[in-house]
């Protein structure tokens, strides 16, 4: 007995412990970035993409909420994001720091929890290979993870949706509940914000949603998953008949069928073969102990977690533009598809799969540890460059400045790469990131000059560990361990 709860203890303490690491990791990163693009707008109550010449502040719930309809009807529907984006730069940087940091960490704990139904039965071994797993096969991770407007609207998008879907996953019964029609209205409120995350998240919640409806009998339907389906139905059409502006400034054009295809091979093939061998093994199993998808809910799990991940990527099909955080949702089911996988086969080949997941995250690691401090320094670059603008404009206030730019963007992971930022030119203000920039600093303009010479700022010891690494390679950790 003694020795049953020493374990359950030593592991919640190994699950916090992952959690705690994993958070301080990426914290660390997002106190590296700045501001990008839309970002600056986004401090203002919204009245079109130029700054108006009176902007108006937001100083109360009332404006944001304004702001955020005012937006939906001018540009797109997908209000739930930028109702976020616009609260969250009301105050400092350091506010996104922490609450992105633990979004993070609260997706990769829900999408345990389509594994097991509760925070301490979920495998610190599953756990770690989950983030592990984020952290190397999200694509464009720069923009969905650490850009704020991107952020908000992928990330901070996912516990909304999962959250919204375990109640279907674990087909719980309004009778096990103490307050029913409580969980029933919070479904509804999950089920309105799912189906408003994006255009192609939106809809493949519905069809989830739908068909976990559908297979319940009809005289055991749960009312929750009705009133919960209906809600995400309504938030889908109100993001999807509010996309006149955005759909306005896009180029090119629908149902690139074999640029798609491309794509979803060049951002997820990884992903896809992990999953291919997975299902192969299953495959095995199933026809070894002659049981079906439907009789077991870990492989039923997968598969419409794989499905879904399929109808997220299908519906790209409409989309005239393919940038890499399209591909987001499917893979974060994809995810879910192979920790699912993991669990299953633990059940019957218990050895070989602790062997193999110990095994990929002893793959992942070795990639990821150095990956992270090559992207620390990277960052750190952009860190100095956009703490010398600041510095620079906040010390010359209502003034015309000139700052050094962003420099040593480098990798995908780099939010400042690809995204819009300051144009050099003597009219600063008729540049868009520049005016921006300008108004929410009080600034007279804000003008690019490449010339002007970047503050090397104070370093962590991690900021440290980091540069050494790349000068030195492993060595660095030695002269760690000197020190």
């Amino acid at each position: 007995m003694v020795k049953v709860r020493l374990f359950k203890t030593v592991k919640i303490i190994l699950l916090w412990l992952i959690c705690l690491l994993t958070g301080y990791f990426f914290y660390h990163l997002n106190k590296l970035i700045g501001f990008i693009g839309d970002d600056f707008l986004y401090h203002f109550q919204y009245n079109g993409e130029w700054p108006a010449t009176q902007l108006k502040s937001i100083h109360n719930i009332w404006d944001l909420l304004v702001s955020v309809v005012v937006h939906t009807q001018t540009w797109n529907g997908r209000f739930v994001g930028d109702f976020f984006i616009q609260a969250l730069m009301q105050f400092p940087k350091i506010v996104f720091n922490f609450a992105n940091s633990l979004v993070f960490i609260v997706v990769g704990l829900l999408i345990n929890l389509f594994v097991v139904r509760k925070f301490t039965e979920i495998s610190s071994l599953s756990l770690l290979l989950t983030y592990l797993l984020l952290g190397l096969l999200i694509p464009d991770f720069g923009h969905t993870m650490f850009w704020m407007s991107g952020a908000c609207n992928y990330l901070w998008m996912t516990p909304i949706y999962l959250a919204f879907l375990w109640p279907f996953r674990w087909n719980i019964k309004e009778h096990q509940l103490q307050m029913p029609r409580f969980f029933t209205a919070l479904m509804i409120f999950l089920g309105f914000l799912s189906g408003a995350t994006n255009e192609n998240i939106g809809p493949v919640v519905v069809i989830l949603a739908y068909v976990s409806y559908l297979a319940n009998d009809l005289n055991h339907r749960q009312s929750y998953k009705y009133w919960g389906l209906l809600a995400a139905i309504l938030g889908m059409l109100i993001m999807l008949l509010n996309n006149s502006g955005e759909a306005l400034n896009q180029k090119g054009h629908s149902f690139q069928f074999l640029n798609i295809l491309w794509k979803t091979i060049n951002y997820s093939g990884y992903l896809l073969g992990l999953i291919a061998i997975l299902f192969l093994i299953s495959g095995y199993l199933i026809k070894k102990h002659q049981f079906s998808f439907k009789t077991n809910d870990l492989l039923l799990t997968s598969l419409l977690a794989f499905g879904a991940a399929g109808l997220s990527v299908g519906a790209l099909v409409l989309s005239p533009q393919l940038p890499g955080r399209t591909w987001y949702g499917a893979t974060i089911f994809g995810i879910i598809c192979v920790v699912t996988l993991l669990a299953f086969l633990r059940e019957y080949l218990p050895k070989l799969t602790l062997t193999v997941i110990i095994g990929l995250n002893l793959v992942c690691l070795a990639v990821t540890v150095p990956g992270y401090l090559k992207l620390t320094n990277e960052f750190l670059a952009a860190a100095d460059s956009f703490k010398t603008e600041i510095e620079i404009i906040e010390a010359n206030p209502h003034k015309v400045v000139k700052v050094p730019g962003i420099k040593g963007v480098v990798t995908e992971y780099n939010p400042y790469k690809g995204t819009a930022y300051l144009e050099s030119g003597n009219r600063p203000n008729e540049h868009w990131e520049n005016a921006w920039m300008a108004k929410y600093y009080h600034s007279e303009g804000v003008i690019l000059d490449l010339t002007v010479p970047v503050k090397h700022f104070k370093r962590d010891p991690l900021d440290q560990l980091a540069e050494n690494f790349v000068k030195k390679g492993w060595s660095a950790f030695n002269l760690l361990l000197v020190k």
